[in-house]
């Protein structure tokens, strides 16, 4: 009993360090929140206050502790963007803030597309959808598109290899994108994090997310789309309210992703834990 009193004596004074740097680094990121207050407070929408995003900031940085080790300026610059684009980052799934090669990444989530998507002042119908074994669809593109998708309703089976996003505005104009599989795939393999988590969890929503991320590359943008579309995984240090409207510097290295397990119809069974979506 002793010898493991010791051990553990030993193993909280080697952590004390690490966790005493963590807090200077949440009070240094603290404080600069606190000093930008002025400059949040003006970018943010009447019903958010600059208060409130910094405490959402600093739970992120709580739960997610890596996100101290990456500069304050990045980590602030992200929330920036956020209150800018009316964004809160985390449990929302409007955006996120992603600890990447000492930096933060302002990564735009599903549910904030579509947020920005009904704030366009045209905007009648948007919607996303798995292709399901045993439902009846069909699409053409060209001159004349068109997409069919019925459900089958009594028996929803397993992913049939088709995603898509479809909008509608009220002038009458609309739009869609199919994803198939090896499309998806791809889209899989070249983002920040192939492996993560959403992609082992979430397949077929961040297959949609990722139709739905084609789509708005096509639509009628309006100036917040096209911010925020800018900005999905840049990394912004300039804290000049005003950068809002640069064009941001990303950071496209390839990273090489896992094999993903095939069942006996080709589809991933699992994709490797490694980060986030």
């Amino acid at each position: 009993m002793a010898g493991q009193t010791i051990t553990n004596a030993v193993a909280q004074q080697e952590e004390r360090p690490a966790v005493n740097a963590l807090a200077v680094r949440l009070a240094k990121v603290k404080d600069l929140l606190e000093s930008m207050t002025p400059e949040i407070s003006k970018a943010l929408p009447a019903h958010v206050t600059a208060e409130r995003m910094a405490r959402i900031a600093l739970t992120q940085c709580r739960a997610t502790p890596e996100l101290l080790t990456c500069s304050a300026e990045s980590l602030v610059g992200a929330v920036l963007t956020c209150a800018q684009l009316g964004m809160e980052p985390g449990p929302t799934q409007e955006a996120f803030l992603i600890p990447r090669k000492g930096q933060v990444t302002f990564q735009l989530g599903y549910k904030g597309m579509a947020k920005l998507f009904w704030q366009h002042p045209l905007a009648a119908y948007l919607t996303t959808a798995t292709v399901r074994v045993g439902d009846e669809f069909d699409y053409d593109l060209g001159t004349t598109p068109h997409l069919l998708h019925k459900p089958n309703k009594k028996d929803r089976g397993e992913p049939e290899g088709h995603w898509y996003a479809v909008f509608r505005l009220i002038n009458g104009g609309f739009g869609f994108a199919v994803l198939d599989r090896p499309a998806v795939e791809r889209r899989r393999r070249s983002s920040q994090f192939p492996n993560g988590f959403g992609w082992a969890k979430s397949y077929d929503e961040m297959a949609e997310k990722s139709a739905l991320r084609d789509m708005f590359d096509t639509m009628p943008k309006s100036a917040e789309i096209a911010r925020a579309l800018a900005w999905d995984g840049a990394v912004r240090t300039d804290l000049d309210p005003d950068a809002i409207d640069d064009a941001p510097s990303i950071d496209d290295d390839t990273v090489e992703a896992d094999p993903v397990d095939l069942d006996e119809h080709g589809w991933p069974t699992t994709v490797p834990l490694g980060g986030e979506s």
